[in-house]
């Protein structure tokens, strides 16, 4: 029996629920099993679930689809563009619903050659971190999106997300205002998001972090992570906070937190302690 996490019915817009409705049809159809990454998964569980408001709007949908291989992933964008409700584009990961929604989906599982990165067909000289994705898979969450049709869909978990964002933010230099700003916005509300119980159990945090609450919220999402991450994605997020802390050049996450908001209530200097506790909290 699937326990549901989250109860949204009525709350996603009909459109996200069309898309959400091929795929699933069509991954059940193929046996494979996706879930929902990226600003649509953050929109589902800060703001549908919790009332928490991004001040980037989604204009995309992001899924990580657990595949064997290259040809798997070609079938299942093969049954998308079948029911004539997808097109393709150039590139390899896109597809649009309609004339205007378009859906990323990002491959991981077997057809990862090294575990942590994929190249993408056909001449393979572009590639992308999947570092994460197993374990975020593994946490996903169960969500009720629809009760007619009825339809119950995985979505990454808010520390999963976290995951995700960073590892991002350093394989991608386009991307990283974006998820830079997003893993900021999941620091900040981390405790808020329906684990303010689970927080006060480790009553240790608050007292650590001087009863800075935006600080706790941080270490508490690091412990969180370091809970779910295996040994081999621990180091790498490790390494690169590590890495921006020391930097004489200056924390580049905290940079482009700044850049992105610059109505940003919080100096340069608090942003860098909030990752500086995400830290302390991975290798509490």
């Amino acid at each position: 029996m699937t326990t549901i996490s989250h109860n949204l019915t009525e709350k996603i817009d009909k459109e996200t629920i069309a898309v959400l409705s091929e795929i699933d049809a069509i991954a059940q159809n193929l046996k494979l099993s996706f879930f929902i990454v990226g600003a649509a998964g953050r929109d589902i569980i800060l703001q549908y679930a919790h009332d928490i408001i991004s001040a980037r709007a989604t204009v995309d949908i992001d899924i990580g689809v657990f595949v064997s291989d290259w040809s798997q992933f070609e079938r299942f964008k093969k049954a998308l563009v079948d029911t004539g409700k997808f097109s393709s584009t150039r590139q390899v990961q896109r597809l649009i619903f309609g004339n205007q929604l378009p859906l990323d989906i990002i491959p991981f599982g077997d057809v990862a050659k090294n575990y942590d990165s994929i190249s993408w067909p056909p001449e393979h000289d572009i590639k992308m971190s999947i570092m994460g994705f197993k374990e975020c898979y593994q946490h996903a969450i169960s969500v009720r999106v629809s009760a007619d049709p009825d339809l119950v869909v995985k979505v990454v978990s808010l520390s999963g997300l976290a995951i995700l964002k960073l590892v991002a933010w350093d394989d991608s230099i386009e991307r990283r205002g974006k998820d830079a700003a997003d893993l900021f916005l999941i620091i900040k509300n981390y405790i808020e998001a329906g684990n303010m119980d689970h927080f006060f159990k480790e009553g240790d945090i608050f007292k650590n972090e001087d009863a800075d609450y935006d600080r706790s919220s941080a270490r508490f999402l690091g412990r969180e992570i370091a809970r779910m991450a295996d040994q081999v994605t621990k180091d790498k997020l490790v390494n690169i906070l590590e890495r921006e802390t020391a930097s004489s050049q200056g924390h580049r996450i905290a940079m482009d937190v700044m850049k992105r908001n610059m109505i940003q209530k919080e100096s340069y200097e608090q942003i860098v302690e909030y990752f500086n506790a995400l830290l302390r909290g991975l290798l509490d």
